[in-house]
């Protein structure tokens, strides 16, 4: 069996090693085929859909499709991935698919937080500065809303120091460090991914 998964490229490099792992523990013969869409398309509405629809046209007859994205990254994305009869994520945005609903809503209840991913930190150039079209004062501006930056590692890779201080030098918010593991990340795709075996194949679930 072959499961299309389509996913933004904005963790890529969690899924990746997630799935590596999902491999090694779940007893089972089937192939993941993954398309990662630009990390910076979700800043415009209609490029995010224009993109998921592409991927999602793309090798039309695979048996299964499984949307990594999260479920309020676009106001319709009911509406236009109906017709593909997808199997999705529950999570609202990638930082509750890492971090889970309530360690999110505890960590905001006293300072409003942005949160930076590994991804997040490679693509911001391309998110903020080109796609965004920000310059630093823009940001300043913007960005100036948060009490600090929350940068999440989950250990898929070491950060750059430097982008963290040109990421810093360019919105002027203090950026704290956190660990997290992959273990919310983990049960959100062997959840969605359990929906598209469940019929084939109930018995090779991950207990």
């Amino acid at each position: 069996m072959k499961v299309r998964i389509v996913a933004c490229g904005i963790f890529q490099l969690e899924l990746e090693q997630v799935l590596e792992e999902i491999r090694t523990e779940w007893a089972t013969d089937a192939e993941f085929k993954v398309i990662y869409t630009p990390p910076a398309l979700h800043v415009d509405y209609d490029k995010l859909k224009d993109g998921i629809t592409e991927a999602l046209n793309n090798n039309a007859t695979e048996e299964k499709t499984v949307l990594f994205f999260g479920s309020m990254c676009h106001p319709e994305m009911n509406e236009f991935t109906e017709k593909y009869h997808v199997i999705r994520l529950q999570p609202r945005n990638c930082i509750e698919l890492i971090l889970g609903k309530e360690r999110q809503e505890e960590l905001e209840k006293s300072i409003k937080i942005f949160y930076l991913t590994q991804g997040w930190l490679q693509n911001w150039r391309e998110i903020f500065s080109q796609a965004q079209g920000w310059d630093e004062i823009d940001a300043r501006q913007n960005f100036g809303f948060y009490d600090k930056i929350l940068l999440l590692d989950t250990g898929v890779s070491k950060f750059d120091d430097e982008d963290i201080l040109d990421f810093f030098e360019y919105t002027q918010v203090p950026i704290e460090i956190e660990s997290v593991d992959l273990a919310v990340f983990k049960n959100n795709v062997i959840q969605t991914l359990e929906k598209a075996f469940s019929k084939e194949t109930p018995h090779n679930r991950l207990n």
